[in-house]
């Protein structure tokens, strides 16, 4: 078509629609008949533009205005009541043109949905503490043209199981299993006594629970509150403390029908205090450490010469500790023992109970990452998995039930591979008087001595 007619059809056009529809037609139709050659800038890339009635007008048409749809739906999604992972997020992507989001909720089918205050954007992060399990959302998209409603999702809020020895043997094929709680003083405050009662409920007939007999976290000569009484003490020259709630515990448990364990948590030593005058451990040895242990296990009674619980060295590390003398300050951190001092340990404690006519089911506890753990090619803790069975430590999210995956266990997969385990530190039960506890299961052979 000839400029000259192109001019005269926009300028008829002009006079029937709006103005800047006919300046877009008049660009676009001028650029399409053009034969001329581009301007230098035309060339560069530029948009042409032309003069119409005074007015400059890029060739290029107004951006389309979309079809509002959702292009990618929201998924349902599981989380725990505690742990870890209590939040879901719910996502949505659409198309469109001036989108607006409106999540809404309904407690399940057939109920009217309701508006989520303040969810307004493509995702919404639904948390445990808010909706309860089964609640249903879907998001309202909006747009320029017309609205689009996402498919309906649900949340599911897992709550701590009451039978994780039974959910265990289901999700991994094992049979035997049993479980239970460790404790120590720290459920014996008085402000939330643990009820015994309860626990043995819960862990049911052939139930167990392992209790702290003694620790050496603390160093010499350091004042503490006692968490039985509130009261402060002072520690004397060694660096231990035999749990105050050991002995109630063991009475109460074993009053209820409850096997038990018995764990020694490491402490200061003179290997690793490295201070001239010994400010923090006084001396003390892994074999001061085990004499200890074994003193206050057969001083109390419930551990006979019949007994096959678990004694279990617990390796971990403390905190740490300020001392100061002849003006200067010294600051050390209780390290986690290693395995030399472990099996120092552990051969002490066999050595004194068999000498004397008891038996020596020993253990040690630490997570599954320690147990893991190699050094330049092979297990830090080889020389050990032949002494002691593993109580391992292997939470996943932390959320009171069995995790997805069974704990690693380095070397000790060629021995007992996990002996009990220490699944949750979430574990929650009706009537138990405290709050999270540690929850275990043990395997069917773990009271039973190698």
């Amino acid at each position: 078509m000839p400029r000259t007619k192109a001019r005269e059809l926009v300028t008829h056009l002009v006079k029937r629609i709006p103005k800047a529809v006919a300046v877009a037609l008049f660009g676009s139709v001028m650029a399409a008949c053009t034969l001329s050659t581009p301007s230098p800038s035309q060339a560069a890339g530029a948009p042409a533009a032309h003069a119409v009635g005074g007015v400059l007008a890029a060739t290029a048409l107004p951006a389309a205005v979309v079809q509002t749809s959702i292009t990618s739906e929201p998924s349902s999604a599981k989380v725990g009541k505690y742990g870890t992972t209590t939040v879901a997020t719910f996502a949505v992507k659409a198309a469109g043109t001036s989108l607006a989001y409106k999540w809404q909720h309904r407690a399940g089918s057939g109920s009217a949905w309701k508006s989520v205050s303040g969810a307004t954007s493509r995702t919404y992060k639904a948390r445990a503490s808010v909706w309860a399990s089964g609640t249903q959302f879907r998001v309202v998209v909006t747009g320029k043209l017309g609205k689009d409603v996402s498919k309906t999702v649900t949340l599911t809020v897992l709550k701590p199981t009451k039978t994780p020895a039974k959910d265990a043997e289901k999700a991994f094929g094992l049979t035997g299993l049993t479980q239970g709680v460790d404790l120590s003083a720290y459920q014996y405050t008085p402000s939330a006594k643990i009820d015994i009662k309860a626990v043995a409920e819960w862990a049911g007939d052939d139930g167990f629970t392992l209790l702290r007999l003694g620790s050496g976290a603390r160093p010499i000569a350091q004042s503490y509150v006692d968490a039985c009484t509130n009261k402060t003490k002072k520690m004397g020259a060694k660096p231990v403390t035999q749990d105050c709630a050991y002995a109630r515990l063991a009475d109460k448990a074993t009053a209820a029908g409850l096997s038990l364990g018995h764990y020694w948590f490491n402490g200061w030593i003179d290997s690793i205090d490295t201070t001239k005058k010994q400010l923090f451990a006084g001396g003390y040895t892994t074999e001061d450490s085990a004499k200890q242990f074994v003193a206050w296990l057969k001083a109390d009674g419930h551990y006979t010469k019949a007994s096959t619980d678990p004694l279990v060295l617990d390796i971990e590390a403390g905190h740490a500790w300020t001392r100061t003398y002849n003006g200067k300050t010294y600051t050390k951190k209780l390290r986690a023992w290693n395995p030399e001092e472990a099996a120092a340990f552990l051969t002490a404690v066999r050595t004194l109970l068999t000498d004397a006519g008891y038996h020596a089911n020993l253990y040690v506890y630490m997570s599954a990452n320690a147990a893991s753990k190699m050094v330049d090619g092979a297990y830090y803790w080889q020389d050990v998995a032949p002494l002691a069975r593993l109580w391992v430590a292997s939470w996943g999210t932390d959320n009171g039930r069995i995790p997805a995956a069974q704990p690693k266990v380095g070397p000790w997969a060629d021995y007992d591979g996990w002996s009990i385990w220490q699944y949750t530190s979430n574990a929650r039960f009706s009537g138990s008087g405290v709050g999270a506890l540690d929850g275990d299961i043990a395997a069917s052979g773990a009271w039973t001595v190698r």
